[in-house]
Order: structure tokens, then C-alpha cells, then sequence
């Protein structure tokens, strides 16, 4: 496949645009959208205080409903790394400061048309300095949920991200 020409459509929180492919061996011309995402990352919350699983929940426009899932968010420039990402979002979202961090993977989160990818980790707080509940400038509006081990793995969530933590810990929870 070749991209012959790209033309921006949207340009906003995300951007959206037209491309143009051409296969290698045909001079057939065809159209695709793309969304262009920022880079993310998710992250697996584990108590080590009181056992459980922290968990948020929040509006999601996909849906356009509440869903329970791990702490997500978008690499911003000012971060400098991925880790950094991960421990600021836990700490805006949940009010807890992480001790350890661990990568557990990085995928696509959508890669027929969307250009993200998702670092996610698992990451040991016990020690809760703020509210946490996200920013406001953000328009945020999170609510922080901690479920026991045990509940957290027999859940149905319906959030990707959050089922491949939640598998990643049936299989590595000690």
C-alpha cells in the first residue's frame, strides 16, 4: 500500500484525515479516514494498602455513557516520558502517588483507522495525597472506585484497556 495524498478534513481535540492509498500492483486509486490520536496510557492501580484495585469512572463520548476503567490519559509533550504520564494521570485521577511502575504492554488501541497506541502499566500506590476526581480545566468529572481483587477479576467491564489489565493480572497476580 502506498499513500498517494492526504488531506486534512477536522482538526480538533483530534484530527481527522482523508487519505488517498493506491495498491502496489494496481493503479486502482481508493479513500480511507484516519484519525489521528495522540499516544496514551493506561494504567492498572493496585492498592498494596487495602489490596483492591483503583478504578474510575467517567462520561465517554464514544459510547455516550459512564463506564468503570482503568486510569487512562493522552502523553502530553510536557512529560518527557511515558512513565511520567502514567504517574501524573494516576495522581490527577485518583489523588494517589505511585511507587512502582511497571510497563505490562503497548498496542493499537484501533488500528484499522486510528493512529494511537497504548502504553499500559501496572502501577503500587498506598499512599493517597489528593482528591484526585481529574481537572477541571480538562472537564473532567471522575469518580474514584476501589474493588477488591477478587471482584476486579470477576467483573465485566466493557472498556478494552481495562480487560486486558484485568487478564494481564488473573494471569500475573501473586
Amino acid at each position: 500500500m502506498k499513500i498517494v495524498n492526504r488531506e486534512n478534513k477536522i482538526n480538533g481535540i483530534y484530527r481527522l484525515d482523508k487519505l488517498t492509498l493506491k495498491r502496489k500492483n494496481s493503479d486502482k486509486l481508493f479513500e480511507r479516514e484516519q484519525f489521528i490520536i495522540p499516544n496514551s496510557v493506561g494504567i492498572l492501580v493496585h492498592n498494596i494498602k487495602t489490596k483492591k484495585i483503583v478504578l474510575v469512572q467517567q462520561f465517554r463520548v464514544g459510547p455516550e455513557k459512564q463506564l468503570e476503567e482503568i486510569v487512562a490519559g493522552k502523553l502530553e509533550e510536557k512529560d518527557g516520558s511515558k512513565e511520567k504520564a502514567a504517574i501524573r494521570e494516576v495522581l490527577e485521577e485518583t489523588g494517589f502517588q505511585v511507587e512502582t511502575i511497571t510497563l505490562i504492554h503497548e498496542f493499537y488501541t484501533c488500528p484499522g483507522p486510528v493512529t494511537e497506541k497504548m502504553y499500559l502499566y501496572y502501577a503500587q500506590v498506598s499512599n493517597q495525597i489528593g482528591a484526585g476526581g481529574g481537572l477541571e480545566n480538562e472537564n473532567e468529572e471522575i469518580t474514584v472506585i476501589q474493588r477488591n481483587v477478587s471482584d476486579f477479576l470477576s467483573h465485566t467491564f466493557t472498556d478494552a484497556k481495562t480487560i486486558i489489565a484485568q487478564q494481564w493480572l488473573q494471569l500475573n497476580h501473586p
